[in-house]
């Protein structure tokens, strides 16, 4: 399920929008490498603190896009309740829907940042199998009754900028530029 749902959702994002990656955040680790689950660093307890302390909403990429898309004349709603998925920035003039996904929640193929936690790695395999199952359908789900989709990785803003960042994701808005991850 895990590869075939990643390309559903990578197919399903490239009919009417476009995933919008970093170019440098590729691991320089082996496909094989990397499906190994890495040692965690801290305590269980350190651990258990710092999950808990993860937001779903208003994080610290969605929130700098959001203010570089604001300054560049974009009025949106924010997490669209009534839309699958809730996107985190809603465009409805302009029938787009924009997903700011982190590398680690959402498995950002390639990213250095969507490690396997060495502790309890059946319970989070089947966690991200189910995040991009989710996010396949919800893309699926919102391209087939009209909307126009893009999926902003964290990576991409943390390492190129949110000024760049939305400047591509502007073009792309307002239909003057057909783009590609």
């Amino acid at each position: 399920p895990g590869p075939a749902n990643r390309s559903t959702m990578a197919n399903a994002a490239f009919i009417d929008g476009f995933l919008l990656s970093c170019y440098s955040c590729r691991s320089s680790r082996t496909p094989a490498e990397r499906a190994q689950p890495l040692a965690d660093v801290v305590d269980a307890n350190t651990r258990s603190r710092m999950m808990a302390g993860i937001r779903g909403k208003n994080t610290t990429p969605e929130v700098r896009l959001r203010k570089a898309l604001h300054r560049a004349g974009f009025r949106f709603r924010l997490h669209g309740a009534k839309l699958p998925g809730k996107p985190d920035i809603v465009l409805a003039k302009h029938r787009a829907a924009i997903f700011v996904h982190g590398c680690f929640w959402h498995r950002h193929a390639g990213c250095r940042n969507s490690s396997v936690p060495k502790s309890n790695a059946d319970f989070w395999e089947a966690k991200f199998a189910r995040n991009v199952e989710r996010d396949a359908a919800n893309i699926e789900a919102l391209v087939s009754s009209g909307w126009r989709v893009c999926i902003v990785w964290e990576c991409a803003i943390r390492q190129r900028g949110e000024q760049a960042v939305s400047t591509e994701v502007a073009g792309w808005i307002i239909g003057t530029r057909r783009m590609s991850g």
